[in-house]
């Protein structure tokens, strides 16, 4: 009999989630979904499982909902994109007048394809301009529903549940979603405990180094990195997230579990084929290629620079982790990409800068810069004269490159207006742009350069 169910079961997931198209809203850091979007067009353009649908990608406010899209290519999107926080599968979206209504429309899924008794569920939900008004009340009949279906439904902060089921109601229309991710998809795995609440959160990273170099392209199509110079690097966020984009060296790699491979639909063959295809094209050397060839054949440098001997100890930690991650996947990590043992224990403000490039074929350079601000930075210090004094540094760095005939390019996190505008009007001779986005409640200014 239960082979019975299994065998039904599974005839019921091949029809209605590997036979159809699956519609999908991908969340992302507030304020850079178009750098999102972007990524995500590129991967659907250069699929390694390609699917015969033809996918249509829609930025919406705070989401990116794609339709007509393959499981199998939702699966590769959730372990090759580094600007996305959680890819959620659309269940079901239909009308829904009223309590009635939305009991109704939730018992007629098929919630054995989703969800099985070993997961644990957090239930949540949202109710904008619907008659079914009462969000504690909904909650209390999804969880009547899903009760015999998981092992536990958790409410509250700092749950550790596999995943998350989100019930939205507008206007009466109901979409119910799951997320595959589980854990947000920018907690990659390399952060050891020294550095588990860093300020800026990988996703946003990542958005910020591909959003700054596709800047400087637009500039100079020849543009290429040399040197990653990093001034307040912390734990080391931008060289992990810059490391992963230069190599291919895609998320999914990192081992981390997604709630994806607990539920009931997750194919692994089709799974071990991503990650064997992310293999395939990550640009880092097998061990069996690790011979006289120079394993940093590209002369790539990366030197972090801060005066916090905490955030050099997290970041040697992180170094350590990552490292340790590369080699799991049978690649090595050319460790000369680091200057000195990872880190040097400077105030960048302070540097020699012509003495510290002196000897260093250090070529073009790629200035990414997250100084301190709000709980980072001492409450008796002037933000306003320490971006300018960034700038002022900037523009002494800038011409010691224009002499070698360099270019320098990069882009800094300014936590208000004033800060910005100080830095700006200090920068000289720069092309500059500028955006915002969201973090920790802040809305961050990013200023970008080139020159």
């Amino acid at each position: 009999m239960n082979q019975h169910i299994e065998e039904n079961l599974e005839r019921k997931i091949k029809k209605n989630i590997y036979g159809k198209a699956q519609s999908v809203k991908i969340t992302f850091p507030a304020g850079l979904g178009s750098t999102a979007l972007k990524e995500i067009e590129s991967i659907l353009n250069n699929l390694w499982f390609p699917q015969k649908f033809q996918s249509h990608c829609q930025l919406l406010k705070n989401e990116i909902q794609i339709d007509k899209i393959h499981m199998s290519a939702i699966s590769e999107l959730l372990i090759r994109c580094q600007c996305i926080s959680d890819i959620k599968l659309i269940l079901l979206e239909e009308k829904a007048l009223g309590k009635e209504a939305f009991e109704k429309q939730c018992r007629s899924l098929n919630w054995n394809m989703f969800l099985q008794k070993e997961m644990s569920l957090k239930i949540k939900v949202n109710s904008v301009a619907s008659k079914a008004f009462h969000e504690t009340g909904l909650k209390e009949i999804l969880a009547n529903i899903l009760n015999n279906h998981v092992s536990e439904i958790v409410s509250g902060e700092n749950t550790t549940e596999t995943t998350s089921l989100n019930a939205d109601l507008y206007k009466d229309t109901l979409t119910l979603s799951i997320s595959l991710a589980g854990d947000s998809l920018y907690k990659r795995g390399y952060r050891g405990t020294l550095s588990a609440s860093a300020p800026l959160r990988e996703d946003a990273a990542a958005c910020c180094i591909q959003k700054s170099i596709m800047f400087a392209q637009s500039k100079n199509s020849n543009f290429n990195m040399n040197t990653i110079l990093i001034p307040f690097s912390g734990t080391g966020t931008f060289a992990f997230e810059y490391l992963q984009w230069h190599y291919k060296f895609v998320p999914g790699l990192f081992e981390r579990i997604y709630a994806l491979q607990k539920m009931p639909l997750f194919r692994q063959e089709s799974f071990n084929f991503l990650l064997k295809k992310a293999k395939e094209n990550c640009l880092f050397k097998t061990k069996d290629e690790n011979n006289s060839e120079n394993l940093n054949s590209e002369n790539l440098k990366i030197i972090c620079i801060d005066n916090s001997s905490n955030a050099n100890t997290a970041l040697v930690e992180n170094l350590n982790i990552f490292e340790k991650k590369i080699h799991n996947n049978d690649f090595i990590f050319p460790a000369e990409i680091f200057e000195k043992n990872a880190v040097i224990n400077e105030n960048f403000l302070k540097l020699d800068i012509d003495s510290f490039l002196s000897h260093k074929n250090y070529g073009p350079i790629f200035l990414p810069l997250n100084p301190p601000y709000g709980i980072r930075i001492h409450k008796k210090s002037d933000p306003i004269a320490f971006y300018k004094s960034i700038a002022i540094k900037i523009n002494e760095l800038s011409k010691i490159l224009k002499k070698e005939n360099h270019n320098l390019s990069g882009f800094i996190l300014c936590p208000n207006e004033e800060t910005w505008s100080s830095f700006c009007n200090q920068l000289k001779h720069f092309d500059l742009e500028t955006y915002h986005f969201t973090q920790g409640g802040m809305d961050i200014r990013v200023c970008q350069f080139y020159i």
